[in-house]
């Protein structure tokens, strides 16, 4: 009898389906005999293993294997994994027919899913508060990328700049748990809240981070690389001047809301700029039934215009603007809260409930 040529091999079981690894090569009786052992999860690796490669043998046998599912086809051996092949990660694969005492010897082969195509280079395409004047107690900013961008030590890549020239000395709160948004473009940029809040240690050491009638310039290094490790297409820099704190909370009802006309979106315009990102998930539309209206929210005008389209025409009506409560402007005062609280001036009007509701009529 000949020996048997057995073959590992990265495959796409139907079109558009995420990538699995076949081995093909085993006679029908060895296919049936996988077949009726019904093996369990924890048991498949000791016959068809599947880890990460790289460093020695050892290292790789010490690995855990890759989560997926098998499955025995008229054929060949199917693993599909959990989670995707990661493209340009080698994977290693090693069938062992000892178990199960099968025809052949143990084969292994490093695979690897390709690289796509790189796409074009990476450019930050906006910093939020968008405005080019800012409450001295901004607390946050937001930067958004074109394309993902390198983790890990992301304020390496960050300065404050003052007018006079002066690097701000460690203006952010630099954490280990880096805030970037689930598709991984915008990441989130705090102001140390020690510096910004009054009376604080941080503050008394360091002096405040931003200082009202003086200029500022955030800077974001062109040198910050993307995923594929090229340089950003250019240095970004957004300046905007320190204004006065602003410690008043976020109050709905001096929002001025431009109820809809045919065709057109419900118009909300606030007189302070709100925190870009909460916005987009904290205000939205319910019919008269209290039915929240499926509708696109933009935001728009330095984070002060909000519109509500629906999907939908607008059918005439009673309906209500929705706003819970945890929405903040960019110093982080909530609706009915301030961030700063002065127990010398209490809060003229504490809002306990998590929404709070503006009626409009459409015609």
């Amino acid at each position: 009898m000949l020996p048997l040529t057995l073959a590992l091999a990265l495959t796409t079981p139907q079109p558009n389906a995420p990538a699995a690894i076949e081995l093909k090569g085993l006679p029908p009786a060895a296919l049936a005999t996988l077949r009726d052992a019904k093996l369990t999860p924890e048991r498949w690796p000791a016959v068809l293993r599947v880890v990460v490669a790289g460093g020695t043998p050892a290292e790789e046998a010490a690995r855990p294997p890759v989560a997926g599912t098998y499955t025995v086809t008229a054929d060949a051996v199917r693993f599909t994994p959990d989670f995707a092949f990661v493209p340009g990660v080698a994977y290693r694969a090693t069938f062992n027919p000892a178990p199960l005492k099968l025809p052949g010897r143990v084969t292994t082969t490093q695979l690897t899913l390709p690289r796509p195509p790189p796409g074009p280079r990476v450019s930050v395409v906006a910093l939020y508060p968008s405005a080019d004047r800012l409450p001295e107690n901004t607390l946050r900013f937001y930067i958004q990328f074109s394309g993902p961008v390198a983790r890990g030590d992301v304020y390496r890549h960050l300065r404050l700049i003052r007018d006079d020239g002066h690097e701000v000395v460690s203006p952010f709160l630099e954490i280990e748990e880096e805030l970037w948004s689930t598709d991984g473009l915008r990441l989130t940029v705090l102001f140390h809240p020690g510096r910004v809040k009054q009376g604080l240690i941080p503050r008394m050491e360091l002096g405040p981070i931003l200082e009202a009638g003086r200029r500022y310039t955030f800077v974001v290094s062109g040198d910050w690389k993307d995923t594929e490790g090229r340089p950003l297409v250019a240095e970004y820099r957004k300046t905007f001047l320190a204004t006065a704190a602003d410690d008043d909370p976020v109050d709905p009802d001096r929002w001025t809301l431009v109820p809809p006309r045919p065709g057109g979106p419900l118009i909300i315009r606030q007189p302070e700029p709100l925190d870009r990102a909460l916005l987009e998930s904290t205000v939205w539309v319910e019919d008269e039934a209290g039915k929240r209206v499926d509708a696109v929210t933009t935001v728009g005008g330095g984070e002060r215009v909000v519109t509500v389209e629906p999907k939908g025409p607008w059918r005439a009506g009673r309906y209500r603007l929705v706003v819970a409560t945890h929405l903040e402007d960019v110093c982080g005062n909530r609706v009915g809260e301030p961030f700063e609280v002065d127990v010398f001036r209490p809060v003229q009007r504490r809002i306990e409930t998590r929404t709070v509701t503006r009626p409009f009529v459409v015609r």
